[in-house]
């Protein structure tokens, strides 16, 4: 009996209530229970409530939104409208006043009641953006979704819309313009940036309402624009993933930064998708539309966790180690597992496009891409029939000099969908049901077999997709398969491996811009950060032709000056093409030939696995005189393969010398001619080949390797053209 009188002291209820948020006044109802809890100003007019849980999307995108729907009986009221005397209808009255309610905030708060009394610290809240409204005599209905509605496109668009437009017309050479209304332009742009007219992309700086511009910028094409063309302003990104995503959202959506994670983004994006991405946005896109790309792009998913009332980010990767396994004797809800495949979701050919050549352009011209990253899983296409089933990603923000990244989308959606996936639905009592959306866990049953042994019950690793709650929790998840690496794939799934990708044929390693840079500047516009661990690897493709225009200027150098000395082990340059000094002209005849130009300066210590070609510029050949005839010299070998000379005299025949290609010398001339009777024949020097002086005494060779005192660790010398000094 004196247990039974202290448990009455300590009595727990459960408790729901509302909050309804629009502008300044939050309105607080709860279902018509009584009495209301003491400290607890609500009205109770609650008739009932649905939810829909978040449903994450593993493909890429945003996947689907939870939802909650909220039916109120209509009541009279004197707390927010009316006074205690005269009361009046709470929703019509509601309506009249919040017509803006669209965006508002509808939350629910899940608790309980000790001893009638009501403590904050007892309830948890989930927060919902209100879509719609209806009512009627007897009551009115609210409903909402999380906070991922925020950001789509019917109300938030990146960049917004301009509304600047020309005071005269611009011609196709003109570089300066004003915009109207006046006052725009302080008002609504940059003091510089990118603009886009028409189909045409200019940069430009501004002062008031003036514009000086630059023409034809991104590859697009300068054309006449009219009085009253719109000047679109463009925007620009050069970020990781995570610091995209929060000015999209924050910016553009006004998504509360309290409702993003973003903790949780940056330590997610650093240790599982590093790296910078790049794009011009030239006209509004719906930032939903955005994210989904950058989904693709960067592979991962997102969605709104209700519990901390938070976005979450998770990488999509090799599933973690899962200590624990929900069984059916233990755990899962008797008759409540159903296990489908899900053939549409396997993947066996990833195909990723990047190197935008023109943003105006639509995403889906495949004629707009410099690059793609074909990645083709041959065991998933035997072990299913040979049917081959293809991903394909456009992707804008991916940059001509980022092929890291596209290996990594290919590899991580290649090795995740490789395998047909099965869904798995199943119900957990809740004391099991800590493992939320997005997380991964493991489930054995009777059936949960392996693909490979029939009769081999195991733990399916699954990755949770929704968790829906009432009397138990109900639980969709995907089995979590992660196929093995292929050679393509490189290092990708290693935070610490920084690889930067030199392909094609490259004039002196350049920017997007056509500008010179250095392996270091090179890796900064790719990677955000140089740490003493990281593998820095530089790795010139079977495709690079890499050299220089200039016999006194490098193919390659490595940094301004030992700016790679942090890292524990040095830079690799991973040669697998061609890298190339420029070649020497011949000798003129009675000129003089010139030397080849140097291929690689050193100003940091390296690693070199070399199964390509270093050379330095073969030298210009000499000309050459016998009796009366006169031949010029041929021409270097080098990436500017070096010019043949001219001026043959002879009086017979004339044969003129040939240019250098990027690794032979070009054959000198040939004159004949006639002295006194006797014939007489005068062959021009040859140009030298890569690493090789000119013929007779012709220009020199340009070094392969200047080492400026740095150190070379080789892993593979291969062909090496050329003094390494």
């Amino acid at each position: 009996m004196a247990f039974e009188t202290e448990r009455k002291k300590y009595v727990r209820e459960p408790f729901k209530y509302y909050e309804i948020a629009v502008g300044a006044t939050t309105y607080k109802i709860c279902e018509n229970v009584g009495p209301i809890p003491a400290g607890l100003d609500v009205m109770p007019l609650v008739s009932s409530a649905r939810k829909r849980p978040p449903r994450v999307a593993l493909e890429g995108g945003i996947g689907v939104r939870g939802s909650i729907s909220v039916d109120f009986n209509e009541g009279l009221d004197y707390r927010y409208f009316g006074t205690e005397s005269s009361p009046v209808r709470f929703w019509i009255n509601w309506r009249a006043r919040n017509v803006g309610y669209e965006g508002g905030r509808i939350s629910e708060f899940s608790g309980y009641i000790v001893n009638g009394e009501y403590n904050a610290v007892n309830f948890e809240r989930r927060d919902y953006v209100i879509e719609s409204f209806s009512h009627s005599a007897t009551g009115a209905s609210i409903s909402g979704k999380d906070t991922l509605k925020m950001i789509s496109g019917d109300r938030a668009k990146a960049p917004r819309k301009s509304s600047g437009i020309l005071s005269a017309a611009l011609l196709i050479d003109g570089t300066t313009f004003n915009l109207i209304p006046a006052g725009i332009g302080n008002l609504k742009y940059p003091a510089s940036g990118w603009i886009r007219l028409g189909d045409e992309v200019v940069s430009f700086t501004r002062s008031a309402d003036a514009f000086t511009v630059v023409r034809a910028q991104y590859n697009t094409i300068a054309e006449e624009h009219g009085i009253n063309d719109l000047a679109q302003l463009c925007l620009y990104y050069s970020a990781n993933i995570s610091d995209i995503l929060y000015d999209l959202y924050t910016v553009y959506a006004d998504v509360p930064a309290a409702q993003i994670n973003k903790a949780q983004w940056d330590d997610e994006i650093d240790l599982n998708l590093p790296g910078l991405y790049e794009t011009l946005i030239t006209e509004p896109v719906g930032v939903d539309v955005l994210a989904k790309e950058l989904c693709s792009s960067a592979p991962h998913f997102q969605y709104y966790d209700e519990r901390i009332n938070s976005i979450v980010l998770t990488a999509i990767k090799a599933p973690p180690n899962v200590s624990q396994c929900y069984t059916a004797e233990a755990n899962i809800l008797m008759a409540s597992t159903l296990i489908k495949d899900e053939p549409e979701m396997r993947v066996s050919t990833v195909i990723v496009r990047f190197g935008q050549r023109d943003p105006t352009k639509k995403l889906d011209d495949v004629s707009n891409y410099k690059q793609a990253q074909v990645r083709i899983t041959p065991l998933s296409i035997t072990k299913y029939g040979g049917v081959e089933k293809y991903k394909v990603i456009n992707s804008r923000w991916i940059s001509n000099g980022n092929r890291a990244a596209a290996i990594r989308v290919a590899a991580r959606i290649g090795r995740r969908f490789e395998e047909m996936p099965r869904s798995i639905s199943y119900n957990l009592d809740s004391r099991d049901a800590d493992t939320w959306t997005g997380q991964s866990m493991a489930i054995n049953s009777d059936l949960t077999l392996r693909n490979s042994a029939p009769y081999d019950r195991f733990c399916m690793p699954v990755q949770v997709l929704s968790v829906g709650e009432s009397k138990d929790y109900q639980y969709q998840a995907l089995e979590y398969t992660y196929g093995a690496a292929l050679p393509e794939d490189e290092d990708s799934d290693d935070p610490n491996y920084r690889p930067v990708y030199i392909s094609g044929q490259t004039l002196r390693i350049q920017d997007g811009s056509g500008n010179p840079q250095t392996l270091l500047e090179a890796y900064d516009s790719v990677w955000p950060d140089l740490l003493a661990g990281y593998n820095v690897v530089f790795i010139f493709d079977l495709s690079c032709v890499a050299g220089s225009d200039d016999i006194t200027e490098y193919a390659v150098e490595t940094s301004s000056g030992n700016e790679f000395s942090i890292l524990t082990t040095p830079i690799l340059l991973d040669v697998r093409g061609l890298i190339a000094g420029k070649g020497g002209n011949g000798a003129d005849v009675n000129g003089t030939a010139t030397a080849g130009g140097p291929a690689i300066a050193l100003y940091d210590n390296v690693r070199l696995s070399n199964t390509g070609v270093i050379g330095g510029g073969g030298g210009g050949g000499n000309w050459v005189q016998d009796i009366n005839a006169k031949a010029s010299g041929g021409g270097g070998a080098g990436f500017q393969n070096g010019l043949g000379g001219s001026g043959e005299v002879g009086s017979v025949s004339i044969t003129p010398s040939e240019d250098g290609s990027n690794q032979l010398g070009g054959d000198g001339g040939r004159a004949r001619g006639t002295s006194g009777g006797e014939p007489s024949l005068a062959d021009g020097g040859a140009g030298g080949n890569l690493g090789g002086a000119g013929q007779f005494g012709g220009g020199a060779a340009g070094a392969a390797i200047a080492l400026n005192g740095y150190t070379i660790t080789y892993i593979n010398t291969g062909t090496i053209l050329g003094a390494v000094s």
